[in-house]
């Protein structure tokens, strides 16, 4: 793989702040996923910055789109974005923001390399269980029927994203022809309720949640969560999206984001596989995924600039 030739970094100045129309994030740099290099690949880069508290440098391209890594998890993507929208050398007043990268997905909602735009992203961490296997006198590996709002908890840790934005969004997508793979396609047929096609853009659910979970037993787990705030069925997970979304929410700007996640892997095995072997997929299905996620990003980043659809650029 070759090196990127990247711009050096420079410290933001508060003077001077940088004012980008997009800020892409993607949660990972380092190879074999490396979301960001196919955005760096196929952009004009013009300057980039170094901000504090940031996990990796902001590169800024020719058309005025912010990109950078969050890191992996809810503590680093919350840190990153809060870093960016605090630093007094950029200015996010009239950014369009959007988490850009792979998930997971149960096989039966879309096929492997597919891209789901979120409508709703869920926290799986913030909730309740209960065992009540000492009072009950039984276990049940079914989930509490119910889930409580309590002090601690006192609302459904549910953000619903801005219609008006996701609507641009599936626009632009009509205009993108998502890559495919044999390779791909052939292990996807080891899942017999796949679907029987190549990769399509979903909308959906999008699950957030900083445990790396594989297999059906939890796999329902998320869909019961789902289901008792209303959003279900899940179409991907991920470990980044509701932490980004708090933080922009605290500075007043969550109707600016959407979410864009393809499909790298199935959320459980296939009949014939171990979860260990089937937990990251393939190294084809993963390639695929992270193309796709930036074929679809750029399209709908170029469709927020150009529509503004909340008219935030004036």
């Amino acid at each position: 793989m070759n090196e990127l030739s990247l711009p050096d970094p420079r410290r933001p100045d508060p003077n001077d702040p940088v004012r980008p129309a997009a800020l892409v994030l993607v949660a990972v740099a380092e190879p074999p996923l490396d979301e960001r290099r196919p955005w760096l690949e196929r952009a004009d880069l013009v300057d980039a910055l170094a901000v504090p508290g940031a996990d990796t440098p902001i590169y800024l391209t020719d058309t005025d789109v912010a990109i950078t890594t969050t890191g992996i998890g809810k503590s680093d993507a919350a840190t990153t974005t809060t870093a960016l929208l605090a630093t007094p050398g950029i200015d996010l007043e009239s950014a369009y923001v959007l988490s850009a990268g792979i998930a997971g997905g149960p096989p039966s909602r879309a096929a492997l390399g597919s891209v789901a735009l979120a409508d709703a992203v869920v926290d799986w961490d913030r909730k309740h269980r209960w065992d009540r296997a000492e009072t009950d006198k039984e276990r049940s590996d079914e989930p509490d029927e119910s889930i409580d709002t309590l002090a601690y908890r006192p609302r459904d840790y549910v953000h619903r994203l801005e219609e008006r934005l996701l609507e641009a969004a599936l626009d632009a997508t009509e205009r993108v022809h998502l890559e495919e793979d044999p390779e791909v396609r052939t292990y996807q047929q080891r899942y017999p309720d796949a679907p029987d096609s190549g990769p399509t853009v979903e909308t959906g659910t999008t699950v957030c949640g900083d445990e790396f979970w594989h297999g059906p037993r939890y796999a329902r787990e998320v869909d019961w969560l789902c289901e008792q705030y209303g959003v279900g069925p899940y179409a991907t997970t991920q470990m980044e999206d509701a932490a980004t979304a708090a933080a922009l929410e605290r500075f007043d700007l969550l109707e600016r984001y959407l979410s864009v996640r393809a499909v790298a892997n199935y959320d459980r095995p296939a009949p014939d596989e171990t979860v260990e072997e089937s937990f990251d997929g393939t190294a084809a299905s993963l390639a695929l995924a992270i193309d796709n996620a930036e074929r679809v990003g750029s399209a709908v980043v170029g469709e927020l600039l150009e529509a503004d659809p909340l008219d935030v650029r004036g």
